[in-house]
């Protein structure tokens, strides 16, 4: 299929913050437990940042793949109430849920701990438990983009 005009725009915007957002936060994780077992307080604030701030700007992934439904290239395809189009958008929730939720702050509890000199690395589990099942969202929801079950 060949895309042009707007929806084809959109579609690389989509594509390319889907790389340089979901990745990022799909690779802070499982470093801000690595850091957490190593004592490094100063990674873990900045691994609690990335993950914050990607984590909050995935909305943008979400917004331009909202545009791409609602685009009159391919319009008649894809609609809201297509079964992988809201899979997505609660794995989506769940993601950043478990990351904003159970990610950061048990992030920021490790470096607080081991910027007291207690041990942070009780916070590696949760933060590798939590950081693994967001990605694993995240991932499912790129298959559901490619496959599009039941289209």
């Amino acid at each position: 299929m060949v895309y042009s005009g707007a929806y084809a725009v959109v579609l690389a915007l989509h594509l390319i913050t889907v790389a340089f957002v979901i990745g990022p936060v799909a690779v802070a994780t499982p470093l801000s437990a690595r850091a957490a077992r190593a004592g490094e307080a100063g990674a873990l604030r900045d691994h609690a940042r990335t993950t914050r701030v990607y984590a909050l700007a995935s909305l943008v992934t979400v917004v331009l793949g909202s545009a791409l439904i609602g685009l009159g290239d391919v319009g008649d395809q894809w609609s809201f109430g297509q079964a992988w189009v809201s899979a997505s958008y609660a794995l989506w929730l769940v993601a950043v849920a478990l990351l904003l939720a159970v990610v950061v702050p048990a992030q920021r509890a490790a470096g607080e701990a081991i910027a007291e000199g207690r041990d942070g690395g009780s916070y590696a589990g949760r933060i590798s438990a939590a950081g693994g099942v967001a990605a694993l969202a995240f991932t499912v929801i790129i298959v559901l983009m490619v496959l599009k079950p039941g289209v």
